[in-house]
């Protein structure tokens, strides 16, 4: 994939103080495409509980106003901080209460975004979402992408704040999705009982950062007075993830050796007796491009991870970047070390582990130490980033060679028949409407229709309304759009598509073909055609020769006021505003106020001064 744009949204922010796949990946991306990577934004409860943070505090200088939400770090990236509070719902009983609360979080979020998009000018973006289960779970139909990628990389749903709403929603959002790749093959099998689009795409590593025979890679400072052997871990000290016992008791048993662990702790680390142990070293939290010094300076490399739900199918970064500097490994036998079993030593309790930590320090040697390096070294985000771009690539194909299918079936099917066959065209149109009367019979809206078109959820067609709409012909209706009262929605000469969000006002009529963008609305008594009767022969009724079909299209966000008319073969592009009583006769630039009739162009707006400029 090249020359596209990309929105990468997930639940680590771009100033994570710890590495992150979707940082990585993110950075590969922008090499050939433009990348938009959206961190979450800041929740109301996080807005108290950590209001001394530097990230809170640059959370809420965007909000006031005072820093710009969107910012350029590279060429091809930008990082967007959305300009809006999120609600703290978690606390919420599972059900319809946190989803109406969740809407409104996502709706928020897609608000922002789409401000971004269209200050960048984003174009047939894909969605790139990695594991917010929550927070991406409606960005599908609010942005609208060419394409939604869903990443998994770990069990979250086994994590107690992602477990209460997550196990309902993230199957959900698996099925929604159009594409789901993974880091784990229990992972790949989890999402295939949802979506048969779920792929294995491995794992990257920072290879560069660790590959210490292209680099002087000097070990840090703090550990240059520290006894030897070093036993060393490097990564969030999370109990829940890491066997705080398991690895007090290797401590305790052979206090020659020194532990060193490099990360931030949570609070069952920060209060266990590893503290107390005087071989036991914390260092804290250090910068990503310091974390090769630390990992130099160890002579085995631990990953003592507890063995349970959350662990066992998840892809161990870490366990790269210590093989890339080839580093002998002992970790826990969980189903992904599998994929390492040939290069690393794998135990269960503490007697297996320190029984394997000797074994390593003894059989160390510049053979294994180069196999372990060629191993890891193959594992490059590129190689992995390019297993997503065959991921994505396979599913285009297949949508294309579907919808090549589809086109093939209509051009062979009852359609191709009663244009070929005039008697058979008569016969059918007889059955669908009366002679004269150009609206479906009773049994053709109540019966047939449903099978033939689109109606989105929480969408709303208020009576008494006019649906003169035909099976032969599409009509759809957005997710949470509305038809108000006394309007006519006819679809006999071409599709009828109306977006999500879409408000058609009151007395308003619609007569294919017309496509309104999501968010968009006409204001009362609006009349929009995709066709004009045909007056080339003036010796004959105008009601009797060919239509001049020439399809509408109205932008995104766009409104179109009270009694105006918008006349075939108009496109009125995204956020643009028509004047009441206005009659549109030609195209209307997105970002436009068109006034008059015929309507013309009194005001485009400046995205780089942020104002509505006079034409």
């Amino acid at each position: 994939m090249k020359n596209r744009d990309i929105i990468v949204i997930g639940i680590q922010p771009w100033d994570i103080e710890i590495g992150s796949n979707c940082k990585n990946i993110a950075e590969v991306m922008s090499a050939d495409n433009r990348v938009l990577y959206v961190n979450s934004p800041l929740d109301r409860k996080s807005r108290f509980s950590e209001r001394k943070t530097e990230k809170v505090k640059r959370r809420l200088r965007v909000l006031r106003g005072k820093d710009n939400p969107l910012e350029q770090i590279k060429p091809g990236l930008w990082i967007l901080n959305p300009k809006t509070m999120l609600e703290s719902i978690n606390m919420l009983p599972d059900g319809r209460l946190f989803d109406f609360g969740n809407r409104i979080n996502n709706r928020r979020f897609a608000k922002e975004v789409r401000k971004a998009v269209s200050i960048l000018g984003f174009k047939d973006f894909y969605l790139f979402n990695d594991s917010s289960m929550f927070l991406g779970l409606y960005q599908k139909e609010l942005l609208r992408p060419v394409l939604y990628i869903y990443y998994m990389r770990d069990y979250l749903i086994k994590n107690p704040f992602w477990r209460k709403h997550g196990v309902r929603l993230e199957p959900m959002l698996i099925r929604h999705a159009d594409v789901v790749v993974n880091n784990s093959t229990l992972y790949t099998e989890y999402g295939r009982k949802y979506n048969r689009h779920s792929y294995m795409v491995g794992q990257g590593c920072d290879i560069d950062a660790y590959n210490n025979d292209i680099q002087d890679i000097k070990i840090a400072s703090d550990l240059s007075a520290i006894n030897k052997p070093v036993i060393g871990y490097v990564g969030f000290l999370s109990s829940r993830r890491l066997n705080v016992e398991l690895m007090e008791e290797i401590a305790g048993s052979r206090p020659g050796w020194t532990m060193v662990l490099v990360g931030p702790e949570d609070d069952i680390f920060k209060e266990s007796r590893l503290h107390q142990l005087p071989n036991v070293v914390f260092t804290g939290p250090r910068k990503p491009e310091e974390l090769p010094g630390y990992v130099q300076g160890f002579d085995v490399c631990l990953n003592p991870q507890r063995i349970n739900d959350a662990t066992i199918g998840n892809y161990p970064r870490k366990i790269d970047e210590y093989l890339a500097m080839g580093k002998p490994t002992v970790a826990s036998a969980t189903k992904a070390m599998e994929y390492f079993a040939q290069y690393t030593y794998l135990g269960e309790s503490a007697t297996d582990y320190i029984g394997l930590i000797d074994k390593a320090l003894l059989n160390n040697s510049p053979d294994l130490e180069k196999s372990r390096k060629d191993f890891a070294r193959s594992h490059t985000w590129k190689n992995n980033v390019d297993e997503i771009y065959k991921a994505v690539e396979a599913v285009e194909k297949e949508n294309s060679e579907t919808s090549k299918h589809i086109k093939k079936v209509e051009e062979s099917g009852l359609k191709a028949k009663l244009k070929s066959n005039p008697m058979l065209q008569k016969w059918v149109m007889l059955f669908i409407t009366p002679k004269n009367r150009p609206r479906p019979r009773w049994y053709i809206r109540l019966l047939v229709n449903r099978f033939f078109h689109k109606r989105g959820k929480n969408s709303l067609i208020r009576r008494p309304s006019r649906m003169d709409v035909f099976p032969y012909n599409r009509f759809e209706l957005g997710n949470s759009s509305t038809i108000e009262s006394y309007c006519v929605i006819n679809n006999g000469s071409g599709h009828v598509i109306l977006g999500n969000r879409v408000r058609v006002g009151i007395g308003s009529v619609i007569i294919g073909p017309v496509r309104m963008g999501n968010g968009s609305g006409l204001g009362q008594h609006v009349f929009v055609s995709g066709f004009n009767h045909g007056y080339k022969d003036a010796t004959r009724n105008s009601s009797v020769q060919p239509l001049d079909i020439r399809p509408v299209e109205i932008g995104e966000e766009s409104h179109i006021g009270a009694n105006a008319v918008v006349l075939a073969g108009v496109r009125i592009g995204k956020r643009c505003q028509i004047g009441a009583g206005s009659v549109v006769t030609k195209d209307v630039p997105d970002f436009s106020i068109a006034v008059g009739n015929p309507a013309r162009i009194v005001k485009r707006f400046n995205q780089e001064s942020g104002t509505w400029e006079k034409v």
